[in-house]
C-alpha cells in the first residue's frame, strides 16, 4: 500500500470527530534520516539547537480517518512549520501495537493512551513482556474522560444513580464497555469491579457485560438493547450528543474509591465534567481522565527529539484547535508524561522554556 506524507494543512471538522482522507502503509520500514540514527544514547549526546535540517519520521497512529489520524496531520504540520520540508508519514496502527513498533525501531513515533503504557510496563495482557524503556516527546491530550452514559428510563425504573447502586441492588443491568482490543476497556472493567460488578455477577442478576465498539454500543443504547455504556472520550462527545436527541440519558459520577483505584492502577487523575456540557446534564460529573502520548524511539537523536518538542510548542494553537476539550492545553501539559519519562532531547527543551523544572 502507498504511504501518504502529510505536508499540507487540511483538517475537516465533522461534529466532534476529525475525519481525514489518508492512505497509509500498515507495516512499512522507517524513513529515518541519517542524522536521527545516533551511535550513542540520546542522553549522552550534545543537542544542536541551531540545527534546521528537516525532520523525516514515520508516525504510527490509529485507524485511517479517526481522531488520531487528524492528530497525525497536526504533528506533521508542526514539524514542517518549524523545520522546512519536514514530514511525518502516517501509518495506521493501534496504541498497544504502536508500543511494539517503536520498541523495535520500526517507526520513530507512536501514539498511545497512557493506560496502554501502564499495561506495557507491567506486562499486562495482551503484552507478553514488560516494556520498561519507553520514552515520550509529549502528552498530546489529557482529558479523554470516563463517561458512564445511562438510559434514564433504566435508572428511574430501578432507582439507581451509580454503579455502586447497581451492585447493592443486584440490578439486571446490560452494560457495555469498549472492545477488548482497546485497552481503555481494562480501566472500565476496574471501575466496575471496584463497585462489586463482574461479568459473572451481572449474569446471575439477569444482566450482561458486553465488549463492543462505540457505534455498536450506541446503536444498542438507542434501540433499548443496552442500559449503560462506559467509554473514555472527550466531553462533549459526538455520540452522546447524537443520541441525546432521541434517547433520554444520564451521565453518572463515580465515587471516591473508584477514583482512587483508577489513579492507583492506571494513573488516571480525577476530573470534573462541568454541568451543561450536555443538554441533559444538570450537575457537575466527577470522573477520571485518560491521556494520549507520543512515544519516540531511542534511535532518534537528542537533537531531533528537541526539535520535535519545539515544533509542537510552536504549533500549540493548532493542537488546541483539534477539539474543544483540548483548547486549554499548555506547554506544561505537553511536558507532563506521567510515569513514562520524557526523551532526553524533549526534556531539555521543556526545561529551557520553563515548562518543567
Amino acid at each position: 500500500m502507498k504511504k501518504t506524507t502529510f505536508t499540507k494543512w487540511g483538517l475537516t471538522f465533522i461534529g466532534c470527530t476529525l475525519m481525514t482522507g489518508m492512505a497509509a502503509c500498515s507495516g512499512g520500514e522507517s524513513n529515518q534520516n541519517e542524522q536521527s540514527a545516533p551511535a550513542v544514547s540520546a542522553k549522552d549526546q550534545t543537542i544542536d539547537k541551531e540545527n534546521m535540517e528537516p525532520i523525516e519520521v514515520t508516525l504510527a497512529g490509529g485507524s485511517v480517518g479517526g481522531f488520531w489520524s487528524g492528530l497525525g496531520q497536526v504533528v506533521s504540520k508542526s514539524f514542517a512549520d518549524s523545520y522546512k520540508n519536514s514530514a511525518a508519514t502516517y501509518e495506521p496502527g493501534s496504541g498497544a501495537g504502536n508500543i511494539k513498533l517503536v520498541d523495535e525501531d520500526q517507526v520513530e513515533l507512536g501514539i498511545i493512551q497512557n493506560v496502554e503504557g501502564i499495561a506495557a510496563k507491567n506486562g499486562t495482557p495482551p503484552f507478553v513482556q514488560k516494556y520498561e524503556n519507553m520514552q515520550a516527546i509529549a502528552t498530546i491530550y489529557q482529558n479523554a474522560t470516563m463517561q458512564i452514559s445511562v438510559r434514564e428510563d433504566f435508572a428511574k425504573k430501578h432507582g439507581v444513580e451509580s454503579l455502586e447502586d447497581i451492585a447493592e441492588k443486584e440490578i439486571p443491568a446490560r452494560i457495555a464497555i469498549n472492545q477488548q482490543g482497546n485497552l481503555n476497556s481494562l480501566a472500565a472493567k476496574t471501575a466496575l469491579e471496584v463497585n462489586g460488578i463482574t461479568e459473572e455477577k451481572l449474569k446471575d442478576w439477569g444482566g450482561s457485560l458486553t465488549w463492543s465498539g462505540s457505534s455498536q454500543r450506541w446503536e444498542a443504547i438507542g434501540s433499548n438493547r443496552m442500559d449503560v455504556s462506559i467509554d473514555f472520550v472527550f466531553a462533549p462527545d459526538a455520540k452522546v450528543q447524537e443520541n441525546e436527541v432521541h434517547t433520554d440519558l444520564q451521565l453518572w459520577s463515580v465515587n471516591q474509591k473508584t477514583v482512587d483505584a483508577l489513579e492507583k492502577e492506571w494513573e488516571l487523575p480525577a476530573y470534573t465534567i462541568p454541568k451543561g456540557t450536555y443538554g441533559f446534564q444538570k450537575d457537575d460529573v466527577q470522573t477520571v481522565a485518560m491521556s494520549g502520548l507520543i512515544l519516540v524511539s531511542d534511535q532518534v537523536s537528542a537533537t531531533d527529539q528537541y526539535k520535535m518538542a519545539k515544533s509542537l510548542i510552536d504549533s500549540l494553537e493548532n493542537i488546541q484547535a483539534l477539539h474543544p476539550a483540548m483548547k486549554n492545553m499548555t506547554a506544561e501539559n505537553l511536558a507532563e508524561t506521567g510515569s513514562i519519562p520524557l526523551a532526553p532531547g524533549a526534556e531539555a527543551f521543556y526545561k529551557e522554556i520553563g515548562a518543567i523544572k
